[in-house]
């Protein structure tokens, strides 16, 4: 299942991604709050790309992220599954909590862009795993290939 996440290429023909990540997170395995890094699963993994961010059933390509603070950022994202539906764009906030945990909420385009999400809102909270404290198969993962360099 990771396999299709892993084997895609960098997406960047339809947006600004670079080889930088424009957002203020390392680069690499995000697990839902509520899960220990050693019990990721599929259902609770993320993978942080500089161009996008995906899971085992979808990825979401960064096309713009616009700073709103020192902690909040709005991006517009095009998010396909791998289920070969087609690509959707949505509007969320990444609120940085530091430089390795964050949350993800909807927003909504009749909420006021500066007002704080509420917890209905919040979709996705997360925070990084190095590698090395994953469970098979993510441990052993070359994402070299991603631009991403985080196995000892």
């Amino acid at each position: 299942m990771t396999a299709a996440l892993i084997l895609l290429q960098p997406l960047t023909a339809c947006g600004p991604a670079s080889a930088e990540n424009p957002l203020p997170l390392q680069l690499g395995f995000y697990v839902a709050a509520d899960t220990p890094c050693a019990n990721a699963s599929n259902a609770t993994l993320l993978l942080l790309r500089a161009d996008g961010i995906g899971g085992a059933r979808d990825f979401c390509q960064f096309l713009s992220i616009r700073q709103l603070s020192a902690q909040d950022f709005l991006v517009t994202e095009s998010c396909a599954d791998f289920q070969a539906s087609e690509a959707e764009q949505r509007l969320v906030r990444y609120q940085i909590i530091d430089a390795v945990s964050f949350k993800l909420s909807r927003v909504n385009t009749d909420q006021p862009v500066l007002s704080q999400p509420t917890d209905t809102e919040v979709f996705y909270q997360g925070f990084y795993c190095p590698q090395s404290s994953l469970p098979e198969p993510w441990r052993d993962n070359d994402l070299s290939d991603l631009g991403i360099n985080i196995k000892p």
